[in-house]
């Protein structure tokens, strides 16, 4: 554990700002008088950082929490409470069922690292079984349209297995293969996380949670503003 570099806490709010800069683009700035397609591209590539952190952040939590079944819960929990406002800012309607929301994704890969991690082993058997489980769980990413489909349960899985290669080999890998599907600004998001203390840092019990249907939906409600 480094004495030095950055906290959780800290790369929850860069990935906060960005998702939040992102999905103003996508819901206001769009939607209005102002926007030019150069701004609103630079907007949206920032907000690229963001998922590629929580995916990061994701997996350490995995490890590092006492109660994984409440952790599943509580994505679950606002997932269910943040879909309308998804629907609202990012589709432009109350009811939207071909889309959901992120925390369904994170939700999705939580449970998929709790059977990977039972079925934990290289021999012939487990990996066979591993590679049942990811095949199912992409398969249901995809199946459920959840945000990032199944890529998004896939970057999950991959932090997962990355982690035993330590710091160096999980950041290039991981900034390679979200270059590949998101471009360089995805890449980007490995500077901080390379410089992860594994330190949890200052926590406001359920202020990150709750940050993201109350974004949604202030933005949602502007762009049903904007659009009358």
């Amino acid at each position: 554990m480094r004495e030095h570099g950055i906290s959780a806490s800290a790369l929850k709010w860069i990935a906060v700002v960005s998702m939040v800069i992102d999905h103003f683009a996508i819901a206001v700035y769009r939607t209005g008088a102002w926007y030019e397609y150069d701004t609103y591209k630079l907007l949206r590539g920032i907000g690229r950082i963001a998922f590629p952190i929580y995916c990061f952040l994701l997996v350490e939590g995995f490890f590092h929490t006492g109660n994984v079944k409440r952790y599943i819960a509580n994505c679950l929990a606002f997932a269910v409470v943040s879909e309308i406002p998804f629907n609202m800012a990012i589709c432009g309607s109350v009811l939207y069922p071909k889309g959901q929301n992120v925390y369904f994704t994170l939700a999705l890969g939580l449970c998929a690292l709790v059977l990977l991690n039972k079925l934990k082993g290289w021999d012939v058997p487990h990996v066979c079984a591993q590679l049942a489980v990811t095949a199912a769980f992409l398969a249901a990413g995809q199946f459920f349209e959840v945000d990032y489909h199944w890529k998004g349960v896939a970057f999950i899985i991959m932090f997962y297995y990355l982690r035993n290669f330590g710091a160096w080999v999980r950041d290039i890998a991981g900034a390679c293969a979200f270059f590949a599907y998101e471009g360089v600004m995805a890449a980007l998001a490995f500077i901080p996380i390379h410089f992860y203390n594994g330190k949890r840092g200052k926590q406001v019990k359920y202020l990150f949670y709750a940050i993201y249907p109350v974004h949604l939906l202030i933005f949602g409600l502007i762009r049903f503003y904007l659009r009358t």
